[in-house]
């Protein structure tokens, strides 16, 4: 009887084809010529084995179409190798992106992810942490809570949970963070339509998430650069989606005392107030012109492209997915880190002026 290997025990720099059993730690050892040990102390980014070795070791095990039993990894390890991730709204592109940012680290790494979303619900919110924090071996958060409104928050810190915050922040909560620069991102996009001669900018105010409040500050902290008053007059209640947008601009319009341009608290608010702006009959921007925040990935092909804030929100995800696989395997002084990504501003017709002239 001919027997037929089920296995290769040499390593090519092609992919590598095999017949029916699955890739061990033990087929990888034997191809690179090392432990056991040393392959699972890789794939697992063990910090005793050294960056060179390890690369050299997941190539090998990508090639040789390897897939890890979770199962009995968990058992060993006593960690699930699943990452929550919990948002206000998937249906937004800018926390889609979050998510897809969270994945490119995560995956390689060997976690896989769990995402909820919460409807920019605080109660849901709480739930849905609960119910992830056993089956996780920690959480990336995007709060729906306002950020005073934290005892929830200290107790499940208390009870060792691992959690890195996202887009937003929450008081007197010690746990890794990041966030672009909220404050940067109001005055940023308030001090443009400001340099375009406007004088009565008005402000479309989010939620009461820390993002909102902070954008809020920087819109003030322009209006002062400039000797301007702040006209509480000039800022509505507006939330952060569409419908918010839309539905505080239709009031605004119907109460008058409209300004001749509005920063939006985020993209989707920005383009909500537009429509309700071109049904009443004016037009963008020769009547009002808008900026938004957060480069929503179909704003600049709006029939009037949306002039925005813009930050990676890729990178932001990729950082939150670092942070808490640092925090995961227990690395020290990650508590303390907070992650800024800096934003900057994006000039497309919808403020009347064009990004050549502020190049």
């Amino acid at each position: 009887m001919v027997q037929v290997s089920r296995r290769r025990d040499r390593l090519s720099t092609g992919p590598l084809k095999w017949n029916c059993m699955p890739t061990t730690l033990a087929d990888i050892a034997r191809a690179l010529g090392v432990s056991k040990m040393t392959v699972s102390r890789a794939i697992n980014n063990h910090p005793e084995i050294s960056p060179e070795t390890r690369a050299r070791i997941l190539d090998a095990a990508h090639r040789m179409n390897y897939r890890p039993n979770q199962f009995a990894r968990a058992l060993t390890t006593n960690r699930s190798y699943l990452l929550g991730v919990i948002v206000p709204d998937l249906m937004h592109s800018y926390f889609a992106e979050i998510c897809r940012g969270v994945e490119t680290i995560a995956k390689p790494l060997g976690y896989q992810n769990l995402i909820c979303s919460t409807d920019e619900d605080p109660a849901n919110e709480e739930s849905e942490i609960e119910a992830l924090l056993p089956r996780t071996d920690g959480l990336i958060l995007a709060s729906s809570a306002s950020p005073a409104e934290t005892k929830f928050y200290k107790r499940v810190i208390r009870e060792r949970a691992k959690i890195v915050l996202i887009d937003r922040q929450l008081e007197g909560i010690k746990c890794p963070s990041v966030t672009t620069d909220d404050i940067k991102v109001g005055r940023i996009a308030t001090e443009h339509l400001l340099s375009l001669g406007h004088r009565r900018v008005g402000h479309l105010k989010g939620t009461v998430a820390s993002t909102a409040a902070l954008r809020f500050e920087g819109y003030k902290s322009a209006l002062a650069n400039n000797r301007l008053s702040f006209n509480p007059d000039l800022v509505r209640e507006g939330g952060f989606t569409e419908a918010d947008g839309n539905r505080a601009m239709k009031k605004w319009l119907r109460e008058g005392n409209v300004p001749s341009a509005i920063f939006a608290a985020n993209d989707p608010a920005a383009i909500g107030a537009i429509a309700a702006i071109t049904e009443a009959g004016l037009s963008i921007p020769e009547d009002i012109a808008m900026v938004g925040g957060g480069n929503i990935h179909y704003g600049d092909m709006l029939r009037v492209p949306l002039t925005t804030v813009s930050w990676s929100t890729s990178e932001m995800g990729q950082a939150a997915a670092r942070l808490l696989i640092d925090l995961v395997e227990g690395k020290r002084g990650i508590k303390e880190q907070h992650v800024i990504v800096e934003p900057e501003l994006v000039v497309r017709a919808s403020c009347g002026a064009t990004q050549a002239a502020f190049v």
